[in-house]
């Protein structure tokens, strides 16, 4: 950290100390009666508290605080907030940037301003924050499971290897944990809690990454990676073809899959209990290694464009509106899927604000594929129609019919073939300014 820096940051961790004090009395409104009603699985004693702290209805943290004594004393309110701003700050000047999350940083701040408060002999804020820093900082080998999807093999796709979750792998972790259990009861425990995760898990893909960080923050970069190649991967899907269709390939726990449940009552008391998923449909996406065989010299350009530090914007653009495009086919209303489509097709093919939309879109995807004047014909009409069905189904809420359907799926291919045939031109390095020069030439050569 630039010695300046931290002089300023130190001084703003001293003043801190200073604004400690007493709980408020609006930080000591309790709750009303206990609900009987409310299922207990733990009750916590005094002997569990380790610290305090509050927070607003959105989960965020406004309050911390400790025991010194008798009292209760912290940071509160604006007080607090200026530890926020401090651990902040301190995040983007620590080299290398990025390796040490914002929570980990604003309680190593607050354990600071605790020990001084208490007389501890310590060192400056930021020699203290640094030196835990490293302490915690190293490489993690994190494995995201993602669902409903499978792979015939492994393969590699921008930082990420996608690779299976073996049977073979769940019963060497289930025999690891249950040679250190002590009693029958914990190999019980042992037993049940492997056979509950196996089938969530076994046979699933899993996403691979390796990531030099402190844990908490080195989980946050692996799933910000995972997420945006696993978007990009969702290219492949099935999901993409119809309207009707929905992926549910996402990072596990991500995959917001529709369950119902319900009670059955006679005479006042429950007789039944159902439960179940609402989408019955083939929902598991089987990746075949022939897909990834016919879509190679796109995956080969996607994965060297995730590969790399810094993009042209004509890059950066296109997998931003890949992203974009893919959450359609996790979009389960056809108004959503639309809006997703075409929000993405409007951020690649839409030059500036002053454009007619309807007209620039689909002129340019038109333009995209090689095919014939009535083919591309179609095209334009196509993407007009849907335009107008856009706007029926989300202002007046009509349904999908059995012509929507076909012009739905007749623009989702469109969508689809249109922007794959832009990855081959991200290959060089290319400009915005470059693609639409060299599209407007080639509608003027015709």
């Amino acid at each position: 950290m630039h010695p300046e820096a931290a002089q300023n940051y130190n001084s703003k961790a001293e003043a801190l100390v200073k604004r400690l004090r007493p709980v408020p009395d609006h930080f000591k409104r309790k709750g009303g009666p206990p609900n009987p009603n409310i299922h207990t699985v733990h009750t916590f004693t005094s002997e569990d508290i380790v610290g305090y702290g509050w927070t607003d209805f959105t989960g965020n943290v406004v309050a911390r605080a400790f025991s010194e004594g008798e009292l209760t004393v912290g940071l509160f309110d604006d007080d607090y907030m200026e530890l926020v701003r401090l651990a902040e700050a301190m995040q983007k000047s620590i080299t290398p940037r990025w390796v040490v999350g914002l929570k980990r940083i604003s309680d190593l701040i607050f354990d600071w301003v605790k020990g001084v408060h208490r007389g501890a002999s310590i060192s400056t804020m930021t020699d203290y924050v640094l030196v835990e820093c490293e302490k915690l900082i190293k490489e993690f080998e994190l494995w995201i499971p993602i669902s409903h999807l499978y792979i015939q093999g492994p393969f590699d796709f921008g930082k990420i290897t996608f690779t299976a979750i073996t049977k073979a792998m769940i019963d060497e972790w289930e025999a690891s944990s249950l040679s250190k259990a002590a009693t029958p009861e914990e190999m019980e425990s042992v037993r049940k809690g492997i056979e509950r995760r196996r089938p969530e898990i076994q046979g699933l893909a899993t996403a691979t990454i390796k990531v030099e960080a402190e844990s908490e923050r080195a989980y946050e970069i692996a799933f910000q990676e995972v997420d945006r190649t696993v978007s990009i991967l969702r290219l492949l899907s099935p999901a993409n073809a119809h309207p009707a269709k929905i992926s549910y390939s996402a990072p596990i726990g991500r995959q917001h899959e529709d369950s119902y449940a319900y009670l059955v009552i006679e005479d006042g008391k429950i007789v039944g209990y159902n439960s179940g998923l609402i989408d019955r449909s083939r929902t598991y996406w089987n990746l075949k290694n022939e897909d990834l065989i016919t879509w190679a010299p796109e995956l080969e350009v996607l994965s060297m464009l995730l590969l790399k530090e810094k993009l042209t914007d004509f890059q950066q653009t296109l997998l931003d509106a890949l992203v974009l495009y893919s959450r359609s086919s996790l979009a389960k209303q056809v108004s959503d899927k639309l809006v997703y489509i075409l929000i993405a097709l409007e951020s690649v093919f839409l030059k500036d604000s002053s454009e007619l939309i309807q007209d620039a879109i689909s002129l340019r995807m038109a333009y995209m594929q090689d095919v014939s004047v009535e083919k591309r014909r179609a095209i334009i009409s196509n993407v007009k129609a849907v335009y107008k069905l856009r706007s029926s189904f989300i202002h007046h809420g009509q349904s999908v019919g059995v012509d929507e359907t076909k012009i739905l799926k007749d623009f989702m291919m469109n969508a689809l073939l249109s922007l794959a045939a832009l990855i081959p031109l991200a290959a060089s390095e290319i400009t915005k300014e470059e693609f639409f020069t060299n599209l407007e030439n080639r509608r003027l050569a015709g």
